[in-house]
C-alpha cells in the first residue's frame, strides 16, 4: 500500500510540473479590416466590438457573431470578418476578435490638404485585436 501511495505522489508531482500545452494561435492568411463607419465618424463616435468567429477546418469563416457592438459598427465588423481566412487546421475552432474604433490625433495632417482628414489607420494583433483609427474634420470657429 505504501508503494502505491508513493507512486501516486510521484505521478501527481510530475504532472503538476508539466505545463499543459496551449493551442497555437491561428494564423490569418486573408485579412480584411472593417472600415470606420461614415455615420459614426460624422458624429465623432468611438466604440469597441466583440465578435465570435466559427472557423471551418479548411480555414474559412463559417459564421461571425457580433456579441457586443453599437449598431453603427455591427454590420461593418461582421462583413469584414466573414471574409477572413485562416491557415487550415483540420478541425473547426472558435476565435474571439475585438475591434476598437477611435478618433485619432490628426495634428500631423497638413491643413492645406482637406482630404488628408479622411485618413484611416489600421493596426492589428492578429487574430485577437484590430484597432481602426480615423481623423475627423476640423471644426472651424470664426470669431468676430
Amino acid at each position: 500500500m505504501t508503494k502505491l501511495i508513493v507512486c501516486i505522489l510521484i505521478f501527481a508531482t510530475a504532472s503538476a510540473q508539466t505545463p499543459i500545452p496551449s493551442a497555437p494561435t491561428p494564423h490569418v492568411t486573408k485579412f480584411v479590416a472593417p472600415p470606420y463607419p461614415w455615420r459614426a465618424r460624422e458624429i465623432r463616435m468611438q466604440g469597441e466590438t466583440t465578435t465570435e468567429l466559427q472557423v471551418r477546418a479548411d480555414g474559412t469563416v463559417e459564421s461571425a457573431k457580433v456579441t457586443m457592438a453599437h449598431p453603427f459598427f455591427r454590420h461593418y465588423v461582421e462583413a469584414a470578418l466573414k471574409q477572413w481566412e485562416f491557415e487550415p487546421t483540420g478541425k473547426m475552432f472558435a476565435q474571439k476578435v475585438t475591434v476598437r474604433f477611435s478618433l485619432g490625433d490628426c495634428g500631423h495632417v497638413h491643413s492645406s490638404n482637406p482630404n488628408a482628414y479622411r485618413e484611416t489607420r489600421v493596426e492589428a494583433q492578429l487574430p485577437q485585436l484590430i484597432e481602426v483609427t480615423t481623423c475627423t474634420d476640423p471644426i472651424s470657429i470664426e470669431v468676430n
